[in-house]
């Protein structure tokens, strides 16, 4: 089976022997906005699929090679060790769920062997999305990190550091009459007709158990669907769910149709404060606070298995400053206090303070 993922500049080419059908489909369904049995374009990476059976399919003595550690992530099913075998200018990553053949340089070789058990589904997915984000960065496009919604053509996105409030905004927003759910942790800008253009990028949500435990319907469908462990955990426990299940809780499925980037929501929780709203008008701070969610701003520490697509940044330098070029088209708002949010409220709001500044 043939199958083609389609996203910007971006064509990865499957091929899926017959064997790794079943074990493949997880990884088709979380693509399947972007699958397409014919290429868009030229095949960017070509990824040859096979089932694996580790004590038949691994030479003994590599089981005896020192483990490196691949990935660490605050989602234990995105930590990703492995052993390494380096053979012929190609690297090879071993583990019992997963085994993963790249080449040294995808600018002189673009094939990739993964061979996949049921216990590999996190680590496929992650490698993939790593594969066309690195691609897409290289290429200049720039990706933000953050969350969120979109209504009538236009998103607005959630942003900020750890604990800001980020979940908690955007299901408050989406509560709102209109407003459906558009990106999880990424998206991708493009720039057309003097304005941005975001893409949305579909993730693993990884939800604290705090948040789910607020909602009665996503509490049931997490203990039915997800995890039946969850009244054992702590409120900050975060639980990594799977995306169908929380985008039929939010009542609509993601789709990858982008729409006009039309502000940023910058989140600050402060329990039992009162919402205080602030448009961000000087061009440095607009700047600065858009450098922090740059994803490769965020995520400066590259995993060992992105040795073989060494970072581009002449073209990722260009994709940035051609962004801030066109930046005046967003709105940016400051959010500080109990952020039971009105998107709608937020974004025709103007306090005096802004009123000066503008004048």
């Amino acid at each position: 089976m043939n199958l083609y993922l389609n996203f910007l500049h971006t064509t990865v080419r499957f091929d899926v022997a017959e064997d790794a059908t079943a074990v493949f489909e997880p990884v088709r369904r979380f693509f399947r906005h972007l699958m397409a049995p014919a290429p868009a374009g030229d095949v960017t990476f070509s990824v040859d699929v096979r089932s694996y059976d580790p004590d038949t399919d691994v030479a003994p003595e590599v089981w005896g090679l020192p483990q490196s550690v691949i990935r660490r992530s605050n989602a234990a099913e995105f930590n990703f060790d492995a052993h390494i075998v380096d053979t012929g200018g190609r690297r090879t990553y071993v583990n019992r769920a997963t085994l993963l053949d790249a080449p040294a340089d995808t600018a002189k070789d673009n094939t990739f062997l993964v061979r996949i058990t049921e216990g590999s589904t996190v680590q496929i997915l992650d490698f993939v999305r790593d594969l066309v984000i690195r691609h897409e960065e290289n290429l200049g496009t720039v990706v933000l990190h953050a969350s969120g919604l979109h209504r009538d053509g236009e998103a607005v996105i959630i942003a900020g550091p750890k604990g800001a409030g980020k979940t908690t905004t955007l299901l408050s927003a989406l509560r709102r009459p209109g407003w459906q759910y558009f990106t999880g942790d990424k998206l991708f800008c493009t720039i057309e007709d003097g304005q941005i253009l975001a893409h949305p990028w579909r993730d693993y949500p990884y939800v604290g158990v705090g948040t789910i435990r607020a909602d009665a319907r996503l509490e049931r469908l997490v203990r039915d669907s997800v995890d039946d462990q969850i009244d054992t955990y702590e409120p900050g426990h975060k639980i990594l769910m799977d995306p169908d299940v929380f985008e039929s809780w939010l009542g609509a499925e993601f789709t990858a149709e982008p729409k006009r980037l039309a502000a940023l929501l910058l989140p600050e929780v402060k329990p039992g404060e009162p919402l205080t709203v602030r448009h961000l008008t000087d061009d440095n701070e607009r700047w600065a606070h858009l450098n922090k969610i740059v994803d490769r701003q965020v995520d400066t520490t590259f995993f060992t298995w992105q040795t073989y697509l060494v970072p581009d940044y002449t073209a990722f330098y260009r994709g940035l400053a051609e962004l801030r070029a066109v930046l005046g088209s967003v709105d940016m708002v400051r959010l500080r206090g109990t952020l039971d949010v009105d998107p709608d409220a937020v974004l025709r709001h103007t306090t005096e303070t802004d009123k000066e500044t503008a004048r």
